[in-house]
């Protein structure tokens, strides 16, 4: 079951980038020429150390195959099932498949995997990028004569 991207005008769309597609192995696969190119290539890049060689193939297989489709949620994507009969939400981080609601932490499904795979291209970016962590505000020794400073006291007043 291959699930291909459409507007309702009947043009076929991208599902990573949105460009309008043209030949028939585009319109078949759901992605772009350069967009198959991009996600083989972070695929190759990208840390698949928790998944099986049988999980990372099933999932390039559904790449492949246009099974992987975005959302309208950021990162959540809609995977077919490798026998086409259902369709998980999955996540880089969750999956609704059976494997993913068994056991906490999810186990590491294909359907994962081929999100991970998808998203690879973006991940580096996001993951290299620093993160401002807040910095806490000093807490003073005497914390009840800093509410009293305030004048914040008079609503704790203990009569």
């Amino acid at each position: 079951m291959t699930l291909i991207a459409t507007v309702s005008t009947g043009e076929h769309r991208c599902m990573r980038c949105g460009r309008r597609l043209r030949t028939a192995k585009s319109i078949a696969a759901g992605y772009g020429a350069g967009c198959r190119a991009r996600i083989r290539a972070a695929a190759k890049l990208a840390d698949l150390s928790q998944w099986t060689p049988v999980q990372v193939e099933d999932a390039r297989q559904a790449i492949e195959d246009g099974a992987v489709v975005p959302s309208t949620r950021e990162g959540v994507f809609h995977v077919v099932s490798s026998d086409g009969t259902e369709v998980h939400l999955t996540h880089r981080n969750g999956c609704n498949c059976a494997n993913g609601l068994r056991t906490l932490p999810p186990r590491p499904c294909w359907h994962r995997c081929s999100v991970a795979m998808v998203l690879a291209d973006v991940a580096p970016a996001l993951a290299s990028a620093p993160v401002a962590v807040p910095v806490p505000p000093a807490v003073p020794d005497d914390i009840w004569a800093a509410l009293d400073a305030m004048g914040a006291t008079s609503v704790y007043a203990v009569a």
